[in-house]
C-alpha cells in the first residue's frame, strides 16, 4: 500500500454531504481538498440520506475529480462511523478527517477500523490517510501531547473552535478579530503538537462569511505562526487561503540566498547573509519553503 493524500494541500472546503446543489458546486471549487461532511453538517435524521448522495456523488464523479477527497464521518461514540466508512472506503477517499478526536488511542482504533475495510473492500491497494480534529473538546486538548508516536496514516491535526465552545460553555470565542485566551491556547497548542508528531497543523475554519479582508488576514497569521493550510466552511473563502499560503517572491528570495549561503560554507554550521549571521534553523526553514515550492 502507499499514502494517498497529495503532499500540499493548502486550503479544505467543508461540504454538507447532504446537499445536491452543494456536493455539485464543490466540483467547481479551487480548494486544494474537498471535506465531504457527514457529521456536524448532517442533522441525526438525515445521516443515512446524506451518506445514501454521497455515495451517487462519487460514483459519478470520482475519477474525474482533480481536488483530494477527504470524508468527515461521524465521531467514534456515534454509532454511525463504521456505516460511514462502509460507504466512502469503496470510492478510495485521499483521507478520513476523525471529529472529536481525544487523543491518539482514537487515531488508533479509526486506523484498525481502515485497515479492515481496505482489505475486505479494495483488497489492499489504497492506504486512507487520517487528519484528526484534535482541540473539539477540553479532553482533545489535554490529549495533544499524546501524537508524538502517531500511526504513519495520521498525516495533519485540524483545531476547532465551535465545539470547544460548546464543550467549555463559552459565549464567543473572539473579541474583534482576536481569539479569547482559551482558544487561542488551544490553536497553539495545536500547532506545538503537531510539530512534536512531524506532521501537518490545519487552521479553523473562520467564523466570519462576509468578510474577505478578515479571511485573508486570518490565512496570513495561520501561515505565519507556522499551519500548512486552513480550512473553509464557503466557496468564496479558498482564494485568499490559497494566495496566503503559496510562497511569496520574498520568501523564495531568502530561501534560495540562505541555501547558497551555507553551499558556500560546507559543514559550518553558521552562514553569513549580507549583514546578518544565520545558522542552521534558517537552514531547515529554507528548505521548507523551497520544498512547498517545488509541490506547487
Amino acid at each position: 500500500m502507499h499514502n494517498n493524500l497529495p503532499q500540499r494541500l493548502r486550503s479544505l472546503l467543508f461540504v454538507p454531504a447532504d446537499s445536491d446543489r452543494k456536493l455539485a458546486a464543490s466540483l467547481k471549487s479551487t480548494a486544494d481538498g474537498l471535506v465531504f461532511d457527514l457529521e456536524d453538517a448532517v442533522p441525526e435524521q438525515g445521516k443515512d440520506d446524506a451518506r445514501a448522495k454521497l455515495v451517487g456523488f462519487l460514483e459519478r464523479n470520482r475519477t474525474e475529480m482533480g481536488a483530494a477527497v477527504l470524508v468527515r464521518v461521524n465521531g467514534l461514540a456515534s454509532g454511525h462511523i463504521l456505516r460511514d466508512l462502509a460507504a466512502v472506503i469503496p470510492h478510495r477517499p485521499n483521507a478520513i478527517v476523525l471529529p472529536k478526536c481525544r487523543n491518539v488511542n482514537d487515531v488508533h482504533r479509526l486506523c484498525d477500523f481502515l485497515a479492515a475495510f481496505e482489505c475486505a473492500l479494495l483488497d489492499d491497494s489504497w492506504e486512507v490517510s487520517v487528519i484528526a480534529m484534535a482541540t473539539e473538546s477540553s479532553e482533545g486538548v489535554f490529549g495533544l501531547s499524546s501524537y508524538r508516536n502517531a500511526p504513519m496514516r495520521l498525516r495533519a491535526l485540524m483545531w476547532g473552535v465551535e465545539d470547544l465552545a460548546a464543550d467549555l460553555g463559552a459565549f464567543s470565542s473572539h473579541i474583534g478579530k482576536d481569539l479569547t485566551a482559551p482558544f487561542s491556547v488551544a490553536r497553539t497548542m495545536c500547532l506545538m503538537a503537531a510539530a512534536q508528531a512531524g506532521i501537518d497543523a490545519i487552521d479553523a475554519v473562520s467564523t466570519s462569511l462576509t468578510d474577505p479582508a478578515r479571511i485573508q488576514e486570518e490565512a496570513a497569521q495561520a501561515k505565519r505562526d507556522g499551519f500548512v493550510a486552513k480550512a473553509a466552511a464557503h466557496p468564496s473563502h479558498i482564494d485568499a487561503i490559497n494566495d496566503a499560503f503559496m510562497p511569496q517572491e520574498e520568501e523564495i528570495r531568502w530561501a534560495r540566498e540562505v541555501v547558497d549561503a551555507f553551499s558556500r560554507v560546507g559543514a559550518s554550521g553558521v552562514a553569513r547573509l549580507g549583514n546578518a549571521m544565520i545558522d542552521r534553523p534558517h537552514l531547515r526553514l529554507a528548505h521548507r519553503i523551497l520544498c512547498h515550492l517545488d509541490e506547487d
